[in-house]
Order: structure tokens, then sequence, then C-alpha cells
């Protein structure tokens, strides 16, 4: 064998394992830190523009196809996430403004010691005046009332979520 092809032998597998080891870099970053969370769907759905009280006209009444927007609800009580089966049965986690992870993840606001969870496995945020879960890409999924999710669904007070070993609901 010549001397040229022994050379680019030699730095074909040189680069082949290069990139074995950032492969396996890459798998055991993953690990560590999750999955990441790309841009998420919006979930309201797009609207005309309407003009303001100033600029529309007086004389002009306004139409019940285009309603004023509901003044917020009075203070409604605070809801809750409840674990209601699993290693963490009993525990109660209250509600703000600021959204919900569940997961293995020492960041998350809800610490899951379940295998069958990943580390940053769902979120529960609020949109549009309700509570909405969304899975974050997990491997073993979330599951309400016994059907997997896939897109952010909204969330009323009482129904099963299932995350690995634990279920958990929303509880006024």
């Amino acid at each position: 064998m010549s001397t040229l092809a022994l050379t680019i032998l030699r730095f074909g597998f040189l680069i082949a394992l290069w990139l074995f080891v950032l492969a396996i870099f890459h798998l055991v970053r993953k690990d560590l830190y999750g999955t990441r969370i790309g841009e998420r769907r919006t979930l309201e759905k797009p609207s005309r523009k309407k003009k303001s009280a100033a600029e529309a006209p007086a004389s002009q009444p306004a139409s019940p196809a285009d309603p004023e927007p509901a003044a917020p609800p009075a203070r409604q009580n605070p809801l809750s996430l409840v674990v209601t089966d699993g290693p963490l049965a009993g525990t109660t986690l209250p509600l703000g403004r600021s959204d919900v992870i569940v997961g293995r993840s020492p960041d998350s606001t809800l610490v899951l010691d379940d295998t069958y969870s990943s580390s940053r496995h769902a979120r529960f945020f609020q949109a549009n005046g309700s509570w909405w879960i969304e899975d974050l890409g997990s491997t073993n999924g979330t599951y309400i009332h016994g059907r997997r999710i896939s897109e952010p669904v909204a969330l009323t007070p009482g129904l099963p979520i299932v995350i690995g070993r634990t279920t958990m609901e929303l509880q006024a």
C-alpha cells in the first residue's frame, strides 16, 4: 500500500474516532440537561384587530359578533396541583402565575423521584384564563385520563394526569 493511501486512511480513521467521541459527548449532555425546549406553538387563534373606543365612530353601535373583551374575573379560588397517587402522594403545590415544570431534574418545580419520568417531563402553564399542560418531549409520555398527549391540553380540576408512576390533578 502506498504511503499516501496509508496517510489518508489514518486521517479518515482519526476523523471517524472524533465523530464518535462528539456523538457520545452529545448523548451525555442531552441525558444530563434534558431535551431543548423549542418555541412553543401559540394557543390563541388569530383574531381581527379591533378599533379602540376612541377610534370607533360614535354613531355605530357595537355588534353582538364583536363583543367587548371580558373584564378579568373576580378573584378566583387559588388552584393547587395535588399528587394523588405515587411516591409523592399527598404533596400539594400551590399554583401562582409562573409555570410549573415537572420532572426528575433538581431544578424542576415538582421533582419526581421516578425512573419513568424524564428530567424535564411536562409543563403546567396558564394561558387564556385557564391552566394547560404540555409534554416536553418525554420518553414515556404524559397521560390525561388515560390518553397520551402530544400537544398542549386545557385542564379542568379533578382530571387525572399521569407522569410515570405519579398521578396528579388540579384542585380548587
